[in-house]
């Protein structure tokens, strides 16, 4: 087996390529190879430094004495003992679009960053070889004993540009901060579909209760109007009090059809984050064992943390910052494509 000679120029050990001249064959497998480790050391372009977050010396002494996250603080839907809020959070995580959407960006956002690191090494391969069979004429001139003969051949070529400016490793920056940025849209996403099944929860049981109370108000009502009816037939009341009750009978009425179109509308916007149909959602809002629809108990005390911790946890805070690191990256990239590649 022996390797196929290159032309001229590959035997040089360089190869004119779209990005310039790159190292191939066997002076990447000797030459090259030796000058990495001290190629990787430099990189173009500034490096990204976390800005500082002005806070007050007041929160400062709170944070030492204040309690750490733990697991309760973050599902805190759970703190208001609701089995079908917790059921409804969970069903929401498990099924909006827009969590699975954006759950398919992290995934794509990590694919980029396999891509990104790959280019660090052989942009291109090539493994070529033939195998060749002869066979001489008996009649031919000056032959021996032997006339047939075959030749092998195979060879390997690979070429890549050597990372001297640190562009690639600038784009591998920049791709782990797109991915953990894409991670962090997803933290936020969740936060507010939670933030929104809690929301319009409330909203229901809220306004179920309130038409109990309407339709409870409108029979007292109803009788306050029939009892006053009597007692201006018997001359105890006067006309103008009949009026009074009707009237106030009648905006409670009024009142009832009100709510349930705010009720029905409120449904529909849970069903749009649950993703499902609104005939699922009544089943669902039954309380378990034929309890009676209530508001949640509201939690006596609330662990929101002291401002400081609360701007490290927002989603939508690390978003940015984690775009300005890429984007500061992509600063390196830039500056590096200055220079000619090697």
């Amino acid at each position: 087996m022996n390797l196929q000679k290159t032309p001229d120029r590959r035997q040089q050990g360089f190869r004119r390529g779209p990005l310039g001249f790159h190292v191939v064959g066997r002076a990447l497998a000797t030459g090259g190879l030796a000058v990495l480790p001290f190629l990787s050391g430099c990189k173009v372009g500034p490096d990204y430094q976390r800005p500082d977050a002005p806070v007050n010396d007041a929160w400062l002494t709170q944070a030492a004495t204040a309690a750490p996250a733990d697991a309760a603080s973050q599902r805190w839907w759970e703190s208001f003992n609701d089995p079908t809020l917790t059921a409804l959070v969970q069903k929401a995580y498990a099924q909006n679009l827009s969590v699975k959407s954006a759950g398919l960006r992290v995934i794509e956002a990590r694919a980029r960053r396999g891509i990104a690191v790959g280019r660090f090494f052989a942009q291109s391969q090539e493994v070529f070889g033939g195998v060749a069979n002869r066979q001489l004429s008996y009649n031919a001139a000056g032959t021996g004993t032997e006339t047939a003969f075959s030749d092998a051949q195979i060879g390997l070529q690979a070429a890549w540009e050597l990372d001297f400016w640190g562009k690639f490793r600038r784009g591998i920056e920049a791709a782990d901060a797109e991915l953990l940025a894409t991670v962090a849209d997803y933290d936020a996403i969740v936060v507010s579909l939670v933030s929104d099944v809690a929301t319009n929860y409330i909203l229901v049981r809220s306004l179920e209760e309130r038409l109990v109370f309407a339709r409870a108000n409108a029979a007292l009502q109803a009788e306050t109007l029939t009892l006053t009816q009597t007692r201006q037939k018997a001359g105890a009341v006067s006309e103008l009090d009949v009026s009074t009750a009707r009237a106030t009978l009648a905006n409670t009425q009024a009142l009832v059809p009100q709510l349930e179109n705010d009720l029905q509308q409120t449904k529909l916007a849970l069903c749009v984050l649950l993703g499902q149909t609104p005939s699922q959602l009544d089943g669902e809002l039954s309380p378990a064992n034929g309890a009676a629809r209530q508001l949640p108990d509201v939690p006596a005390q609330i662990a929101a943390g002291i401002p400081a911790e609360l701007l490290r946890r927002r989603p939508d805070v690390r978003v940015a910052e984690r775009l300005a690191a890429a984007h500061s990256a992509r600063i390196g990239q830039a500056t590096a494509d200055l220079y000619p590649s090697i």
